[in-house]
């Protein structure tokens, strides 16, 4: 084929002429690679030649008006709209194809183009290019337009405001329960910041938040307070970094929804989930549940103290591994996944439980969990265990015990009687019912009314002891003298409701004590006898003693011998008066105080001159200091005075004086014998002051007396409501102590009971 210089005719007519080779050559270009452009993957010739045949179109618009001028955003006459949705790339490059054909067809026919038709062809396609280029952008502008408008739309109906800021937190966009929140429209709000639009303390904290995410690229979601409509409220802000070019945050986006009543509720719903939860842990009680399989999936309360266990011991754990050997337990675990519900005791660790569960089934009745509360009754059982004992422990002392013990129900007359009454008071086998009837009835008929209105008294007056003694009839006619003590049981109004009591047979001790008074009167009465009989002649072999040695012709052997008589009558007539005062004593009527005022020093200086008289052999010495005044009785703590010096000469060393001290203080007055010699025995120091009761003398052959001088002296000091004490060794010697009150004091005029020896402080 030679090169033409010039047209066979138009050049549209020759390219118009091979159409369907150029559409075909075109296809066959594009091959493998089309995309989705003008020629689809599965486009046909067809459609290839229709854009072939636009483009001939334009060339011959172009060929016949040169000077034609493309107008924006005008398609020209012979382009046609590229598909929609169509890959502007691949439109390019499949019409950059087209003009690569359509030179391949012209240089094969032959046809060299000049310039001007060169310059005619490339515009024909380049126009076909921008107008797909600028189709594609109004088509792109308008569906961008179109999809803000609709997102616009959709974040203005969003409840939550939704808000856009930039890098220096200026709003870029807020949807319109942003502008409800803040009380402005859009166009007021863009391009301000939060520092311009609320209060400063406010302001300043969305920034912070706002610089937070810009800096770390990271969301953040907090809480932020905001003044809306005349009261804080709470809003939940998700705050998001925009990215830019390079993955760097170029704006921040939030999101912020108003969840003030939800966080009321929310602190409601914590508050009273915290309350329940007190509540569990304060009741001794174990909430949990298990899994179809057994396995502990919950468990709170305070009852696993009890146990020592804490929660996360158990949690999804099957308790029938934990407690292999409980075979309860196993028992228990199988009844409740299977299904049933029930209650049941368990022990676990040593604490008891009442165990109340309930399986959960779904619709095929297959049991998918167990709920339980589990209440601590280690306590409950411990004090059945602790009654259990008592009643066991009751029933052995009354078994043991000679007291009958009854429970009497006031309000219907019943009593309970413990298992002794029937053979204490020898009951027959068919006796009468036991009740308030038949025990008033066996009172003595002198002491039913005394009993009665006494009892009577006790239950309505409100107190709640009773006592009383009477004579009871037993099952076999004779009488016993019953010693009865109750006790009234109240309600908290004061109601009697019962009465618990003992009755102790005292028969025979009341027979013991008739005849041991019958017998002391008779003492009584006998001593009286003697010491009136023998007062007498002791008075008269005294005077007579003492007129002869008032002679002057005696010679010395004859007197001696009356000092003997005299020393032997005074002897005895002081073991008479100790013997009168012992009975006195023992009979429970004490010895007589005729108490006047005195001086305790001086009535011990006039005792030891008495003794020394009887005594001019040993050395008897005194020392008095501070006031010795007090009210006492002086024949009587002569009587003291004179056995204290007697039994220190007795059982000290000749050769060893006797020391004796009186010394008053604020409140009393303190006399002390003080003598050397061997110390009393230590185990006769406790009974020292008994009758009868004395130390071994150190020279045998002196007289022996009663041994009731210590028995009468405690009596006497006793009386006075003074103290004695005694303290005895190797080393120190014996020293008697005795403190007087300086009055005698008013209970000390009474009964004195005979205490004990003090000790020594």
């Amino acid at each position: 084929m030679n090169p033409c210089s010039t047209l066979p005719g138009p050049l549209s007519d020759l390219l118009t002429a091979r159409r369907e080779d150029i559409a075909r050559r075109w296809e066959a270009k594009a091959g493998r690679g089309r995309g989705n452009g003008l020629l689809g993957r599965n486009e046909q010739a067809s459609r290839s030649l229709e854009w072939v045949d636009a483009v001939m179109d334009l060339l011959r618009l172009l060929t016949a008006v040169p000077e034609w001028e493309e107008v924006p955003g005008a398609s020209p006459r012979g382009t046609r709209a590229h598909p929609e949705g169509a890959d502007i790339a691949a439109v390019v490059r499949e019409y950059g194809l087209l003009r690569d054909v359509l030179f391949e067809v012209l240089e094969e026919s032959g046809w060299v183009l000049d310039i001007a038709q060169v310059r005619t062809l490339n515009r024909a396609v380049d126009v076909c290019i921008a107008d797909a280029v600028a189709r594609h952008a109004r088509v792109r502008e308008q569906t961008l337009r179109a999809t803000e408008a609709q997102m616009q739309d959709i974040l203005d109906h969003a409840p939550a405001a939704i808000y856009v800021k930039d890098e220096l937190g200026r709003y870029v966009f807020v949807n319109r329960a942003h502008e409800d929140v803040i009380g402005m429209t859009r166009a007021e709000v863009m391009g301000r910041t939060d520092l311009d639009l609320y209060p400063r303390e406010m302001a300043e904290v969305f920034v912070v938040n706002d610089r937070r995410v810009l800096l770390s690229g990271q969301p953040l979601e907090s809480d932020e307070r905001v003044w809306w409509k005349g009261e804080w409220r709470i809003f939940q802000s998700l705050k998001f970094p925009l990215l830019g070019d390079g993955g760097h945050a170029r704006a921040v986006c939030g999101i912020s929804s108003d969840v003030t009543q939800a966080r009321g509720v929310q602190r409601e719903r914590d508050e009273a989930r915290e309350r329940l939860r007190r509540i569990i842990t304060a009741l001794p009680v174990v909430l949990w549940t298990t899994d179809a399989e057994g396995r502990v999936t919950l468990v709170e309360g305070r009852g696993m103290r009890a146990m020592g266990k804490q929660p996360a011991d158990f949690l999804g754990r099957d308790l029938r591994e934990m407690y292999p050997t409980h075979p309860h337990l196993r028992e228990t675990t199988r009844r409740a996944l299977s299904g049933e519900s029930f209650s049941t005791e368990l022990e676990l660790d040593g604490a008891w439980f009442m165990v109340y569960a309930s399986p959960e089934v779904d619709a095929t009745g297959r049991v998918v969990s167990v709920s339980g509360v589990s209440l601590d009754i280690t306590e409950r059982r411990r004090a059945e265990e602790v009654l259990r004992q008592s009643e066991m422990r009751y029933r052995l002392a009354t078994q043991a015990t000679r007291d009958v013990i009854y429970d009497w129900e006031l309000a219907t007359g019943h009593i309970e009687w413990s298992e002794l009454a029937a053979r204490q008071f020898r009951l027959p086998r068919d006796a009468p019912e036991m009740d308030i009837d038949w025990w008033t009835r066996s009172i003595h008929p002198e002491d039913r009314e005394r009993v009665g209105q006494e009892m009577e008294r006790i239950i309505t007056s409100g107190d709640r002891q009773w006592h009383d003694e009477y004579r009871f009839r037993r099952g076999d006619g004779s009488w016993a003298v019953i010693e009865d003590r109750g006790h009234v049981v109240r309600d908290d109004t004061g109601t009697a409701l019962r009465m618990v009591g003992a009755m102790h047979d005292v028969t025979e001790r009341r027979a013991a004590e008739e005849e041991a008074r019958r017998r002391a009167e008779f003492e009584q009465l006998l001593i009286g006898i003697v010491g009136h009989d023998l007062r007498n002649p002791l008075s008269a072999i005294t005077m007579a003693s003492t007129t002869l040695l008032r002679r002057e012709y005696l010679d010395e052997r004859q007197r001696k011998v009356i000092d003997r008589i005299l020393s032997s009558a005074e002897r005895a007539t002081r073991m008479l008066r100790d013997v009168l005062d012992f009975t006195q004593a023992r009979l429970g009527g004490g010895i007589p105080m005729q108490p006047q005022p005195l001086d305790l020093h001086e009535l011990t200086r006039q005792v030891l001159d008495e003794v020394r008289l009887a005594h001019p052999e040993r050395s008897l010495e005194f020392e008095f200091s501070g006031d010795g005044a007090g009210v006492w009785d002086p024949d009587r703590l002569a009587q003291v005075l004179t056995n204290l010096v007697n039994n220190a000469l007795s059982y000290s060393p000749s050769e060893c004086p006797v020391l004796v001290r009186t010394h008053g203080t604020h409140d009393a007055v303190t006399l002390s014998v003080h003598n050397m010699g061997v110390p009393i025995p230590a185990e006769l120091l406790p009974r020292l002051f008994e009758p009868m009761k004395r130390a071994e003398r150190r020279d045998p052959k002196e007289g022996r007396g009663l041994g009731l001088g210590l028995f009468i002296v405690k009596h006497i000091v006793d009386a006075h409501g003074g103290r004695l004490r005694v303290r005895s060794d190797e080393k120190e010697g014996t020293l008697f102590v005795v403190r007087l009150p300086r009055r005698l004091m008013v209970q000390a005029l009474g009964m004195p009971g005979a205490r004990g020896l003090d000790p020594w402080p």
